[in-house]
């Protein structure tokens, strides 16, 4: 049975303040929760989000019962009516797990000699979830965010990258004061605008920095100066009137994509 204060604080963790101010967030899902109990072996375990305690349904735990052993997490038991209480979907499933929040730090130098992404002002849930499941598809490691941007653990990001952010670095950081840093000059760094150079037909360095601007209002001018070249996704649509421009998620999958085509 969960007790009040636990759904108290379950509830609390869909707002940001909360879930600073307890270093907790909170995962829904059979898959996510199985990886976060079991780990990545590629990963740091210090850099990885731990679980504090399952939330489950007694035939979730008894059907489980093996990959529980030897896991040192608080297991509560609840019935389905609780779950489904505490639960952000619109179809719980029958186990919820209270994770923390890493400590993590950006090393500028580790981002010399990997491709990158950057995203201004990036406010929607779903699309910034998505863009990080975009980035592990195609072995894309760290993303960048300014700080304006949505929550790496609102409940509706960490739903809807289906486990990528266990393997994906999201950094919240001034990106113009990060391409200022020594171990960044030199690297090529794309400004993706609705015109510029064809991306595929523009000649692509290795190891970029791509940068994506807010839906409605694009990259701010503040990153002229550093971008290398400004590309853009061409429409295909020819003389039929086609949509006025891709949304992020799809310019991310696009981009990253090319990118990791030529290699």
């Amino acid at each position: 049975m969960i007790s009040k204060s636990k759904i108290k604080l379950i509830r609390s963790l869909g707002r940001k303040k909360s879930r600073e101010h307890e270093k907790l967030f909170l995962v829904e899902g059979e898959k996510m929760v199985m990886e976060l109990l079991h780990g990545n072996p590629g990963g740091d375990p210090k850099e990885r989000p731990s679980i504090r305690e399952l939330i489950a349904t007694e035939a979730w735990i008894s059907t489980h019962a093996a990959s529980l052993q030897g896991v040192d997490t608080e297991v509560t038991r609840a019935g389905e009516k609780e779950v489904r209480s505490i639960s952000n979907l619109v179809t719980p499933q029958p186990v919820v797990a209270i994770a923390t929040i890493p400590e993590t730090g950006l090393d500028p130098a580790v981002l010399s000699g990997e491709t990158v992404l950057g995203l201004e002002a990036a406010r929607d849930p779903g699309n910034l979830g998505t863009i990080i499941r975009t980035a592990d598809w195609f072995g894309i490691r760290q993303i960048l965010c300014t700080p304006d941007s949505v929550d790496l653990y609102n409940p509706k990001v960490v739903q809807s990258t289906m486990g990528a952010m266990l393997r994906v670095k999201v950094h919240y950081t001034e990106l113009e004061q990060l391409l200022k840093e020594q171990p960044m000059q030199g690297k090529p760094v794309y400004g993706t605008f609705l015109k510029g150079e064809n991306i595929y037909e523009t000649k692509l360095g290795q190891n970029p920095l791509i940068l994506f601007g807010n839906e409605s209002k694009g990259l701010s001018s503040v990153y002229d100066p550093y971008i290398t070249t400004r590309i853009s996704i061409p429409s295909f649509a020819g003389d039929m009137r086609g949509s006025e421009s891709l949304n992020l998620a799809s310019s991310v999958a696009v981009v990253c994509s090319e990118v990791r085509r030529r290699g």
